[in-house]
């Protein structure tokens, strides 16, 4: 087990310079899929039929929908930003190298969710043009809005850390996580819909569903209107962050599924 006082501020660094290098390098697949994606879905959902449905709680539905399209783009690339980092490092059979070098496993989780918040924020960024392009440029909260982006990064990116582990090198184990859990728990997340609309039996869906916490919060920085207590959301999101760090750090820390 490695245990070190002080930070390895250049191998820190080196680690967050390639994870973010890798990044830049599949702008196609990071920045301008998410950026497709969303405005389909806002032109589905927004102009197709949100021509058929004018508000949801007093807001136009197409500004209701847009932080359910952004959450659901947000979290996927995240997501995908880490677990495919740690997938293609133990497909390589890179991983055993990193886990010898002279820095801590915390270090390398950190590192590793760095580059998952940079694609964040440039998604964010690319977001925002697609937004002002379909007449949704009202933000509410922006630094509220900043704070969810950055905590909702953290978690799923720390998820993404698990869920690359977990499939050792199964491309099927991969896409698992994102077509039977992600995908179904984003659109259970109230990210085109108000809870309100659900019949009281089937409320216990998005009340066990972090991703509808993370809507609901980049709703009210969106538009200034949330749904549940947003202490509690923060709250749920930031424990379910810190517990998977400590899972994320165990799993380097024993090895499991990491050492051949």
């Amino acid at each position: 087990m490695k245990k070190f006082s002080l930070i390895n501020w250049i191998g820190f660094y080196t680690l967050v310079r390639r994870e973010i290098g890798r990044t830049k390098r599949v702008i196609g697949q990071s920045i301008v899929a998410p950026l497709i994606t969303a405005s389909l879905y806002i032109f589905v959902f927004g102009y197709v039929i949100g021509g058929k449905i004018d508000t949801i709680e007093g807001i136009p539905y197409i500004s209701f929908v847009f932080p359910g399209i952004f959450a659901m783009n947000l979290i996927m690339a995240v997501f995908g930003a880490t677990s495919f980092s740690v997938f293609f490092m133990k497909f390589q059979k890179t991983i055993e190298d990193m886990l010898t070098l002279p820095i801590s496993y915390a270090e390398i989780v950190v590192s590793l969710i760095i580059s998952g918040i940079f694609r964040a924020f440039a998604i964010t960024l690319a977001l925002s043009v697609v937004a002002i392009a379909f007449g949704v440029n009202t933000i509410a909260h922006p630094f509220v809005l900043l704070f969810y982006v950055l905590l909702i990064s953290i978690l799923f990116g720390l998820l993404g850390v698990v869920a690359g582990v977990w499939a050792d090198n199964s491309f099927e184990k991969f896409g698992l996580v994102t077509n039977f859990i992600l995908t179904p728990l984003t659109f259970l997340g109230g990210a085109f819909y108000s809870i309100n609309m659900l019949p009281e039996k089937f409320r216990f869906i998005v009340d066990f569903n972090p991703i509808f916490y993370a809507v609901d919060g980049l709703r009210y920085s969106l538009t200034g209107y949330h749904e549940v207590s947003l202490l509690f959301g923060i709250g749920v999101l930031s424990v379910l962050s810190f517990i998977t760090l400590g899972l994320c750090v165990y799993i380097f820390t024993t090895g499991w599924k990491l050492r051949a």
